[in-house]
Parts: structure tokens; sequence; C-alpha cells
């Protein structure tokens, strides 16, 4: 692996991930009967559990714990080809992860009673190219009408789709009342139960035989808190990059 290899360092999604967390606090990389897996929703999760405790909540050899367990969580995503270089190995991602370092810090608010809160915000600015990577690509395309946000991967495509179909079903209904001369009842009720089959179609993950899948993605489509805590994770670790 040379210096100019290209990639970042992220969190790993709902169902890629590689380490699993087991009752008695080991880490490995099978799930067994018991593996909690380590990736963004867990990240996410473990977030939320730590803002409610706080910095004074949380003994020094659980902070050192927890900060392995998010390592654990991460995953190295690879740029190196789109500038010409060589893709790193396998072996080369475990070097760069086994290399790294997890700190959690924790921000404060301190209430005052006669006096304003006193409010402490960490603003975490990314390694070399976590950023510059996606920036150069967007630069490079110039004008565009509409922006697909960073946080697009396809369970967040399926999320965003599911979330809008009221509002998607509203516009196919404000149709009826163009009046056009070749448009029936008929037709329109036709197009409007065909927008509702596609939309929660494409809300759904299947299987090799066109059938639900029985999977985490389909679980977190159906759950607004393990979607919540995906997402926190998500932008915690840059995943938003």
């Amino acid at each position: 692996m040379t210096g100019n290899n290209k990639y970042i360092i992220i969190g790993a999604e709902v169902d890629q991930a590689e380490s699993f967390l087991h009752d008695d606090g080991n880490i490995t990389d099978k799930k067994g009967a018991d593996g909690v897996p380590l990736n963004v929703e867990f990240i996410g999760r473990l977030m939320v559990d730590l803002s409610q405790r706080g910095r004074s909540g949380v003994p020094k050899a659980e902070l050192d714990a927890l900060e392995e367990r998010i390592r654990r969580a991460l995953v190295v995503q690879d740029f190196s080809t789109q500038s010409g270089g060589a893709a790193l190995t396998e072996a080369e991602r475990q070097q760069i992860l086994d290399g790294t370092t997890v700190r959690i810090e924790f921000e404060t608010r301190r209430r005052g009673r006669k006096k304003p809160d006193r409010n402490t915000r960490i603003l975490v600015v990314p390694s070399d190219e976590t950023l510059a990577i996606t920036d150069a690509l967007l630069g490079a395309q110039g004008h565009a009408d509409g922006f697909r946000p960073p946080l697009s991967y396809e369970l967040d495509r399926a999320l965003m789709l599911a979330s809008m179909k009221t509002e998607i079903l509203e516009m196919v209904r404000e149709f009826a009342g163009e009046n056009h001369p070749d448009w029936t009842s008929a037709l329109q009720s036709a197009l409007e139960d065909h927008m509702e089959k596609a939309i929660a179609s494409r809300s759904r993950f299947k299987d090799g035989a066109g059938q639900p899948a029985k999977d985490v993605k389909n679980e977190i489509m159906s759950s607004p808190r393990r979607a919540f805590h995906r997402s926190v994770g998500i932008y915690a670790t840059n995943m938003c990059r």
C-alpha cells in the first residue's frame, strides 16, 4: 500500500457488518446465535444512550470498551481506482482499520439558574479526502436541477420514497382537476392504484424469488426508531461524506 491511496473510513451499513458483539463481551467475525451486528445502527443506538447518560455516567473502562466496539463497526471505502491507482486489498483494508483509533467525545450543557445555559458544541472535521473526493466529483458535474443528498444509500431512497407516499399520491390526484379531454375517472383511479402499488413495491427489499426479503433492511423500513438510530450512526461516522 502506498501513501497515495484514496479512501474513507465509515460505519458499516446495516447489512454489511463484519464484526459481531456477543453476550460475553467478545467481538468476533461470526454472528452466531447471540451476535449483535456492529454497524451504523449499533453506533447510533449507542450514541442515543450515551447522550442520555452524559460523560459522568460512563466509567473510563466502559468508555474504552465502547470505543473499541465502534472501531470494529467501521469499514474502509476505497476510491483509489478513481484516481488511477490500484484497489486496496482486503489485507490492506484491515491494516488501515487496525491502525485506526476511535475517541468518543461528549458535548456538554451546564444549566444556569439565573444566567443563560453554557453549551459546548464539538465540530468534528474529518481527515483529508473524506469530504474532498465527493466535493470534487460534484464540482465537476456543474449545474444540475435537483440534487441527491450524500445520504443516498439504497435503504435511504426506499425510506424517503415510503415517507413521501401521501405527497406523491396527492400530486397524482391533482391531475384529475386538469380536465384533460381524453381523461376519464376510470383511468384516474387506475393511475392512483398503480402509483400506490408501485411505491409499496419499491419500498420493500425482495429476495431472489421476488418476495419481500426477511432481512434487516425491511425491518428498518417498518421501524422509525431503528431508522433514526441508523441515521445517527451514519452522520456520526461521516457516511454523508
